[in-house]
């Protein structure tokens, strides 16, 4: 037992070795079997590295044979190959020459002045340069790269800060009497760094209006599971593990017409499969060579025309999706009993906690607007199979759909905002929290449950809504200065249209730079950037540090969400950029995806983790600053 337990140890020490590639994704698979379909049992990783440790002795032995001529024992190879290599000799006259004379370029030193040195000058300088090696010079540069970027950056928020307020705008909590004022309405959206630009064009476009930042999985950690989808799915940061789980249901009146379009579904499912398995057979065969030709025509047609067969395939696929109007179980019952762990839907108190801890980490606790919107996020594109990295990183690579529902949901019940007002946050009773999905590939908007809006506050929604539809037209045309397919020229129309496109082109290997570029972290209040062009560079999350307790709290609990995801996207980035082929993943046009895991390139490569080139071609590979406001 002890030495079997030694083993284990050396090779579960070892595997750091493989962290990427296969090694990496059977350790997910094991350690954190919830995220997907079917886990891996305890021991595969170990087992995985046995393996492979043996083909790879096995390898080494046959390749230093060949290759070596050498037949000796593999502890005594690497002294038999130095003896064949020789000594490396880095002592090259010419090499040495050249750096000084690269060096006396820049510093203007003359021929003259140079022949003066003595042989102690000239040992000194040279070793200051061969001590001042490659490495370090990168480590300079990059310091001063990042040096550079945080200057421009802290230069920019101190003086936004000390200039005055713009006229008829509603900057935050950052004054009394701005807090006296109701905002037209108010949106809380993720913190990701592409809601930067999203909410900087809806303040533009209505000045009035108040925007908030939260993780996207707002306050709700939970494994969900849609009308359509086969098994349980966390959606929260990944170093959250949930202990909740959410149903979507079909609503009672439509029952009869989601049945009817399931079975439609489940028939055309079996049709489709007989038919796979009747092209293997001869006479099969025979028929696919006849008509396989036809199978071009869809093919060629996405390509050169993308938007038109989008829509006529999002018309034939409504004959067999099911839209009829769906709920959460969201309050758990005696029903569920037995059912996911005991744990289907949440607890009063729960629901209570988790809207509670929302607005006050936003620090939304005053000054209610009549309609809020909570904005989860997402990204689809076709042909891409990074597009997991493309949607909500707080929800763990999920849409943050969902979660603006369930918070939503829980923060319009009459019950739980007693309960949350006789903790002295009192939600007016005349405000209503609406869900929506932003698609940040086509810059479309979802508005969820639309039915839950009431009458009452039937027009100044339609007013939200047309305000969204600008900002998010605007928001698009000022993404499309970095496609290289758009003009610069392009108008707000033409934007919307270009990046709906992009995102529908089966050609496209870049439908949207996602998180490229980003390097900010902002901690505080909006009216402290509110107004400041960041560029879509900046993750913004909203936090009030005059309304935090003295232990910080909330502060506390922000950074625990925020760092791990900013950071941890942040330096995904970073080394992919620095190191696409080794840290990334290299070009995705090879790609083939495996197992419904990861990626390969062709049918023979390891499990290629990281992002790809066209994910990060127009990064700048500069870590995260993050600038907290405090006390």
């Amino acid at each position: 037992m002890r030495s079997s337990r030694t083993w284990a140890s050396v090779m579960t020490n070892f595997s750091s070795f493989w962290e990427r590639g296969w090694a990496g994704m059977i350790h997910q698979m094991e350690t954190r079997g919830d995220r997907v379909a079917r886990a891996a049992p305890r021991g595969s990783l170990v087992e995985f590295l046995a393996v492979r440790l043996i083909l790879e002795r096995v390898a080494l032995v046959n390749a230093a044979s060949i290759v070596c001529d050498y037949t000796g024992p593999l502890s005594e190879m690497r002294k038999s190959l130095r003896a064949l290599t020789g000594k490396r000799d880095n002592t090259d006259t010419t090499s040495r020459a050249f750096l000084v004379f690269q060096l006396a370029q820049l510093r203007g030193w003359s021929p003259k002045s140079l022949l003066r040195l003595n042989k102690s000058q000239w040992s000194k300088l040279l070793f200051e340069m061969e001590s001042f090696s490659s490495f370090e010079r990168r480590k300079v540069f990059q310091l001063g790269l990042e040096r550079n970027y945080r200057q421009q950056v802290l230069d920019g928020l101190a003086v936004h800060s000390n200039s005055h307020r713009l006229p008829g705008v509603i900057s935050s909590r950052a004054g009394q009497e701005d807090a006296s004022r109701r905002p037209s309405f108010q949106m809380v959206t993720c913190i990701d760094d592409r809601a930067e630009s999203f909410r900087r064009h809806l303040e533009e476009t209505d000045p009035t209006c108040e925007t908030f930042g939260a993780a996207g999985f707002f306050a709700v950690p939970m494994y969900y599971r849609g009308v359509d989808d086969a098994y349980f799915m966390p959606l929260c940061p990944i170093v959250v593990t949930p202990t909740n789980y959410v149903r979507e249901e079909v609503a009672d009146e439509w029952q009869q017409k989601y049945e009817l379009r399931s079975r439609a579904r489940r028939q055309l499912g079996r049709r489709s499969y007989s038919l796979h398995q009747f092209s293997r057979t001869t006479l099969g065969g025979i028929v696919t060579a006849f008509f396989g030709p036809l199978a071009s025509v869809p093919l060629v047609a996405r390509v050169l025309f993308p938007r038109p067969t989008a829509w006529t395939r999002a018309r034939f696929s409504r004959l067999l999706r099911p839209s009829a109007a769906t709920e959460l179980t969201l309050l758990r019952g005696a029903s569920s009993a037995g059912t996911e762990s005991d744990q289907l839907g949440f607890s009063f108190g729960e629901m209570v906690t988790n809207v509670e801890r929302l607005l006050r980490d936003i620090g939304l606790t005053q000054s209610f607007a009549r309609l809020i919107v909570i904005c989860g996020h997402g990204s689809t594109s076709l042909n891409n199979p990074h597009e997991s990295a493309y949607n909500c990183g707080a929800c763990g690579g999920g849409r943050g759909g969902p979660n603006a529902r369930a918070v939503t949901q829980m923060a319009n019940d009459s019950h739980v905002r007693a309960a949350i007002g006789q903790r002295g946050l009192t939600i007016p009773t005349d405000t209503v929290f609406v869900a929506a999905y932003h698609n940040t590939c086509n810059d479309r908007i979802e508005i969820l449950d639309r039915d839950q809006v009431p009458q009452s506050h039937q027009n100044e929604f339609d007013a939200i809504e047309v305000t969204i539809r600008a900002a998010l037209t605007r928001n698009a045309h000022e993404r499309c200065r970095r496609f290289e397919s758009s003009k610069l020229s392009l108008e707000l129309a033409e934007a919307i249209k270009h990046v709906d496109e992009r995102a529908e082109d089966l050609s496209q290997t870049r439908p949207e730079y996602n998180h490229a570029t980003n390097a900010v972290c902002f901690v505080g209040r909006r009216s402290r950037t509110r107004g400041l062009y960041l560029d879509r560079r900046c993750f913004l999350v909203s936090y009030d540090p005059s309304q935090d307790e003295v232990e910080s709290a909330i502060l506390t609990r922000i950074l625990q969400a925020v760092i791990p995801v900013c950071a941890g996207i942040n330096l995904e980035y970073y080394f992919s950029r620095v190191d696409v082929a080794g840290f990334g993943c290299g070009s995705k046009l090879p790609h083939n995806v495996t197992s419904l895991v990861g990626v390969m390139d062709g049918a023979a490569s390891d499990l290629r983790t990281g992002l790809s080139a066209q994910m990060t071609d127009i990064h700048d590979p500069i870590r995260l600053l993050v600038v907290v406001e405090t006390t």
